[in-house]
């Protein structure tokens, strides 16, 4: 059931993410458009492309924990043979990143409340709905770590660290 969870949030955001940069490349294309064809000059393309890609981007922060994709130092977990070693530093990695996600929700929901008062310049909207980004991302990869993890933790086949390596 937590890996179906998992992977339904997952094909969510994958699809958030889609939708964001397509739009994203599609207003700025029509801001092209506008200003060097038409030589009519759009003020908002380049605000809301800039939004949609906050989004898009603070989104994909929860699927790099899911695929386990994002850069880490593995030196310890790979001179180490030991299941239980390798699961108290699985463990350490865990709460650090829970303690950095927390942190991120506590202070961007300030940022949210305090962005009310704020009008955007080219959209004229009020600032929250673009500062919502990070709070909303943060708790969707606050989620997804938590999953991982219990999935990582509880697989007694697979050691808790299988990440993909890749050789620069």
């Amino acid at each position: 059931m937590m890996r179906r969870s998992s992977d339904a949030i997952n094909r969510f955001v994958s699809f958030l993410c889609f939708v964001f940069m397509s739009g994203m490349t599609i207003v700025v294309l029509l801001g092209v458009f506008f200003r060097y064809v038409l030589q009519m000059p759009l003020s908002w393309p380049e605000e809301l492309s800039r939004y949609m890609m906050i989004w898009a981007a603070s989104l994909a922060v929860s699927i790099g924990i899911k695929e386990k994709g994002h850069v880490g130092l593995t030196f310890l977990f790979d001179i180490t043979k030991s299941r239980v070693v390798k699961i108290i530093l699985e463990t350490i990695v865990f709460l650090a990143t829970l303690g950095f996600l927390v942190v991120m929700i506590y202070y961007s929901v300030r940022m949210v409340m305090e962005a009310g008062t704020q009008i955007s310049q080219g959209l004229g909207i009020t600032m929250v709905l673009p500062t919502l980004a990070i709070p909303v991302s943060m708790v969707i990869a606050l989620i997804q770590l938590l999953l991982r993890y219990i999935l990582d933790v509880s697989s007694p086949d697979v050691t808790p660290i299988e990440k993909e390596v890749i050789d620069i």
